[in-house]
């Protein structure tokens, strides 16, 4: 399958994050915070993007892990 170069090799940022849309969240792990962004959100699920570019599909009911990122430093 065909990716483009924005598929494997963008690395998410808060600025990109906003300028396309996307809300930028601090995800609450067992292993401390990650920063993430919420792309789609459903009925059930949310597709979330990790700051590495790797993508998530997780339930709505893990949103109380996540909170909103105010400012660039988190």
């Amino acid at each position: 399958m065909f990716y483009g170069y924005w598929e494997k090799a963008m690395k998410l940022t808060y600025r990109k994050a906003l300028n396309r849309g996307w809300e930028p969240v601090l995800y609450h792990t067992d292993n401390g915070q990650r920063t993430a962004a919420i792309l789609k959100r459903g009925r059930k699920w949310m597709e979330i993007m990790w700051a590495d570019g790797s993508k998530k599909r997780v339930q709505l009911a893990e949103e109380r892990y996540m909170r909103p990122m105010t400012s660039k430093r988190g």
